[in-house]
This record gives structure tokens, sequence and C-alpha cells, in this order.
């Protein structure tokens, strides 16, 4: 599996972060970044082997049941139909429109302060 630039650049920005902000190693962290990546390709690889090949097994294990005994049919519950009341509790609520907010928080407002003098 090849690594790209960009992970390779990611994994080397951390590890100079991890390390202080050290100027002037960035050769050094690329390289150990390389490696790293390098190293964890082959494992990452196995582990997705292995995770499919449970996956697998598990598609197999539910299969396997099911072609012996047919499931059992669940029925659907009658849907709940709105009554006109809730319709009407909902309808009869309008959203307030800007001026009447503006209006609702220029009530509230707290009168402005006289400046201070400053002799």
């Amino acid at each position: 599996m090849q690594i790209n630039e960009q992970a390779v650049r990611e994994r080397a920005y951390f590890i100079w972060e991890g390390e202080g902000r050290v100027h002037g190693q960035a050769d050094i962290h690329w390289l150990r970044a390389e490696a790293e990546l390098t190293a964890a390709a082959p494992a990452k690889k196995a582990a997705r082997k292995a995770e499919g090949a449970e996956k697998v097994a598990k598609l197999a294990a539910k299969a396997a049941p099911a072609a012996k005994s047919p499931a059992p049919v669940k029925s659907a519950a009658p849907a709940k139909a709105a009554t006109p009341a809730t319709t009407a509790r909902k309808a009869a609520k309008p959203k307030a429109s800007t001026a009447t907010v503006a209006a609702a928080s220029a009530e509230k407002a707290k009168p402005a302060r006289a400046r201070a003098a400053l002799h």
C-alpha cells in the first residue's frame, strides 16, 4: 500500500508539535513520519482483512438460521390520524413578525445614561 504525501505531511506536523515545535528538524520529522506510516500500512491491511472475515462469518451465521425457518411477519400498526383539535392548536399560534419583536425589545430597553462630566 502506498502512502500519500498529505498523510506524511500531517504525521510530520504532529511529530513536530509533539517535540515542542523545534525548528530545523523538518527532514528528521518527515522521515520519521514516512517510517511510521509505512510500518502501520501492513498492520491496517491485515486488520481490514480480519474485519472483513468477521463480517462475512456474521452474515453467514445470520443467513443459516433464516434459511431453516421463515421469519415471522410483523403486522404494521395502524397510523394515528391527526385530530382536528391538534391541527387547530398548531395553526392557531402564528409567529411574531420582525416588527413585533423589535417593538417589544424597544419597550424593554433601558434608558440611555447621561455622559459623565470630564471636569
